[in-house]
């Protein structure tokens, strides 16, 4: 074998091929990052859990318009009977980060009535949990969003 096979040659040779393709590795993965937005997995549709009617609510969630630092929630529409009146009305505001994949401080209001409740989110295996409480969090309930 040449020298060139264990020189300088085919170190350049290797790197004019891996740098490309890692370049391309690279760009390929930037949109994926850029899209998920600062909130991460959290960002996106995510459907409510249906009820005992199958209707349910598709919720857009992204940084919130007055604190990008936060997530917030609007109905973006309604399936199986959801009232469509219910569509464009924030379901979810001010959630801040609060530790690895979980956001809290923020509120869920129930939609037509304008409740609010305590809320927290957290990215579980099967979804989103989004849960809300009254009395100071003594009287809580929780449900499984999931996405489309």
């Amino acid at each position: 074998m040449s020298q060139q096979y264990f020189g300088y040659n085919n170190l350049a040779h290797r790197l004019r091929c891996v740098v490309p393709l890692a370049a391309l590795a690279l760009a390929a993965a930037l949109p994926a990052a850029v899209a998920a937005g600062p909130h991460g997995a959290v960002e996106g549709i995510w459907q409510t859990a249906p009820r005992d009617n199958g209707a349910y609510l598709s919720v857009r969630i992204e940084a919130c318009i007055t604190d990008p630092a936060a997530v917030c929630g609007t109905v973006v529409g309604s399936h199986n009977g959801a009232k469509a009146e219910f569509v464009g009305d924030p379901i979810l505001v001010g959630m801040k980060p609060s530790g690895h994949d979980a956001w809290d401080g923020g509120e869920i209001i129930r939609p037509g009535r304008g409740t609010r409740y305590a809320s927290k989110l957290r990215l579980i295996d099967e979804g989103l949990e989004v849960s809300g409480c009254v009395a100071a969090g003594l009287f809580c309930g929780a449900q499984i969003w999931t996405r489309p």
